[in-house]
């Protein structure tokens, strides 16, 4: 008895440090600068289904030097494959007066406000465009 016991405890502590070792985001303020996890040299992802239905991938990638690149690949039919891709370059700049937020000014006139946003190694995430958005790094 005592020895099923004793095996029990081990497994269960075995289980428990188990559960501890899983890497999770932090919930603590991030140390880097904020621009450096931004400018992170490969960019941001994310999937969402657009106001007529079709699946979407959304990629951002900024640079260092206030430029930037936005790809969004829309899906237009299941069976054959189809997709659209557009390809858009912007500039982009902090809001001095709100911090976390950025001004996105696109290369045809256009502009976009991220704002609220958590920046950290694993999600970019706020209110893109009156949306709620997260994406992940690629």
């Amino acid at each position: 008895m005592k020895k099923k016991n004793i095996l029990s405890l081990i497994f269960l502590l075995t289980i428990l440090c188990g559960f501890n070792s899983c890497e999770d985001k932090p919930l603590g303020p991030i140390e880097e600068e904020p621009e450096d996890i931004l400018c992170n040299g490969t960019g941001w992802f994310r999937q969402y289904r657009d106001y007529d239905g079709f699946d979407c991938d959304q990629k951002f990638v900024f640079y260092f030097d206030g430029g930037g690149k936005e790809t969004v690949v829309r899906y237009l039919d299941d069976f054959m494959g189809s997709t659209e891709k557009f390809t858009y370059t912007f500039q982009w700049s902090w809001d001095e007066e709100y911090p976390y937020s950025i001004f996105i000014d696109y290369s045809d006139g256009t502009y976009s406000y991220f704002g609220d946003m958590y920046i950290s190694p694993y999600e970019l995430s706020g209110v893109l465009n009156d949306y709620d958005v997260t994406f992940e790094p690629f």
